[in-house]
C-alpha cells in the first residue's frame, strides 16, 4: 500500500473517530438539558403544592408560579444531575478496524476495554451492518478488563465490511440490570 494510500486511511479513521466523538458528546448535551427541565419542573410542581400556605412573596400569574432557584438550590439541582448523567455515562476503548486473515481466524487487532476511569462492568455485541446479524456476544467486562483476539461466530468471506459494535453498560455482573447503551461502527477487513 503506498504512503499516500495509508496516510488517507489514517486521515478517513481519524474523522470517523471525530464524529464518534461528536455524536456521544451531542447526546449527553441532549441528556443534561433534559434533566435541567425535569427537575426545573418538579422543583417548581414542588413549590405549588405549597399554594394553600400563606402569600410567600412568590408571583402569581394565571394560576401559574414564578420560581426562582436560590443558589444553594442550584448546587443541589446540578449535584443530582451530575450523578445522573454519571450514572449511565461511561468512557470506550476501542481499536475501530479490525483485520482477519480469513474468515476463521481471530483478529490480532481487535481491541474493547471497560476503561478504568468507568465504574460499572459492560458487554458488547457485534452486528453486521448490513444484515444486523449477530456475529459475537462478549462476556462481561469488568471495569478495567479487555478483550482482545476477538474470533467472530460467523465465517466472512475476503472482503470489507462495517459492523455495529453494541455497548452495554451494567448495574452490576450479578444482576445484570441495564443501565445505558451505545453503538459504534467498526470497519472488518478480511485479507483471505
Amino acid at each position: 500500500m503506498s504512503e499516500d494510500a495509508k496516510k488517507k486511511e489514517s486521515s478517513e479513521g481519524d474523522k470517523k473517530k471525530k464524529k464518534i466523538i461528536i455524536v456521544v458528546v451531542s447526546i449527553l448535551v441532549v441528556i443534561i438539558i433534559a434533566l435541567v427541565v425535569v427537575v426545573a419542573c418538579l422543583l417548581g410542581k414542588k413549590k405549588n403544592d405549597d399554594d394553600d400556605k400563606p402569600d410567600d412573596g412568590k408571583r402569581r400569574v394565571e394560576g401559574s408560579v414564578r420560581t426562582v432557584l436560590e443558589e444553594s438550590d442550584a448546587d443541589d439541582v446540578m449535584g443530582k444531575m451530575k450523578e445522573e448523567v454519571a450514572e449511565g455515562m461511561f468512557e470506550c476503548k476501542m481499536s475501530m478496524e479490525w483485520t482477519f486473515v480469513d474468515g476463521n481466524s481471530e483478529s490480532k487487532d481487535a481491541y474493547i476495554a471497560n476503561s478504568t476511569n468507568n465504574t460499572h462492568p459492560i458487554y458488547f455485541d457485534i452486528y453486521m451492518k448490513d444484515t444486523e446479524e449477530l456475529v459475537y456476544s462478549s462476556p462481561v467486562i469488568p471495569v478495567g478488563g479487555e478483550v482482545k483476539n476477538i474470533k467472530l461466530g460467523k465465517k466472512l468471506e475476503k472482503g470489507e465490511y462495517k459492523a455495529t459494535v453494541m455497548y452495554t453498560l451494567l448495574k452490576d455482573a450479578e444482576s445484570q440490570e441495564e443501565i445505558s447503551s451505545a453503538g459504534f461502527v467498526v470497519k472488518i477487513n478480511v485479507l483471505n
